[in-house]
């Protein structure tokens, strides 16, 4: 494995950790809300959550300097692990054996997604193709609102798990399009160095933005946490596997490694769905 492979690995566990951690200390201020804390604290509470939140692309940034972006999305789910701990210390879930199960087969998962992205053999982000990713923003920046309603009125519907896949699906498109700025010279940077690469890199700040906008709307809607990111794991996994498929001109990025480490996520997206509460 090449060296820039690896540190750009272990900036996205360090980084998933925190930014999991970030959902939890949101929803323990907004549970304190609810229960009636108007106390500072509680605000603290919350602007420590928003700040680790709004850290995401600082460490994507970092990590594509070293590896292309798909190297960091694959393992993002291992901070998920940190979640669960957090929810059952402070947030009073019950921790279920098929919790353990399902954080270890996601685990799993984002390992072997790992592996096939490495052997997939994607060097640079430059050889991609940008439209399909402009293309998918512009769709779920559309969806946004249908969707919204739709989880409002019926309430049968998993909220947790559908914000969780729109927010991981946004975040996704903002780490891709930043790889995408960072490579505008034709190999990484931890800056774009032209003005078009800026405007991307600017503009890829969208996907931040309605990323931390879908777990919100989750977590005011009584989502479990566990199911909310738990979608956002596996969308934010996935979404640039599917991109980049299609945006890399020779390629596919589906070979049976990345097939098996999608299928370990799928299964533990159910073993870790929880009923809205």
């Amino acid at each position: 494995m090449p060296s820039g492979y690896l540190i750009a690995l272990v900036i996205a566990v360090i980084g998933s950790v925190l930014i999991h951690l970030s959902q939890g200390l949101m929803k323990l201020a907004i549970l304190r809300r609810q229960q009636g804390d108007r106390s500072s604290g509680r605000r603290h509470l919350y602007l420590a959550g928003m700040l680790l939140n709004f850290s995401a692309p600082l460490w994507v940034i970092l990590a594509n300097r070293f590896a292309p972006t798909v190297i960091f999305t694959s393992v993002y789910a291992v901070g998920l692990l940190a979640l669960l701990w957090f929810s059952c210390w402070k947030l009073g879930l019950t921790l279920r054996r098929r919790d353990v199960a399902g954080a270890l087969l996601l685990t799993l998962g984002a390992t072997l997604l790992a592996m096939g992205s490495i052997q997939n053999g994607l060097s640079e982000m430059s050889q991609l193709n940008i439209a399909p990713m402009w293309w998918l923003l512009a769709l779920l920046c559309v969806l946004v609102i249908p969707v919204a309603w739709l989880c409002k009125h019926v309430s049968w519907l998993p909220q947790g798990l559908i914000f969780g896949l729109l927010g991981g699906a946004f975040l996704a498109l903002d780490s891709l399009l930043k790889g995408m700025a960072q490579s505008d010279s034709g190999t990484a940077a931890f800056l774009p160095s032209t003005a078009a690469g800026m405007a991307i890199f600017a503009v890829s700040f969208i996907g931040a933005a309605m990323a931390f906008g879908m777990t919100q709307w989750a977590h005011a809607r009584g989502a479990a946490p566990s199911a909310t990111i738990a979608g956002y794991d596996a969308a934010y996994m996935l979404t640039p596997l599917l991109v980049i498929s299609v945006a890399l001109p020779d390629g596919n990025m589906f070979n049976l490694m990345c097939m098996l480490g999608l299928s370990c996520t799928l299964i533990s997206l159910v073993l870790l769905h929880r009923q809205n509460h």
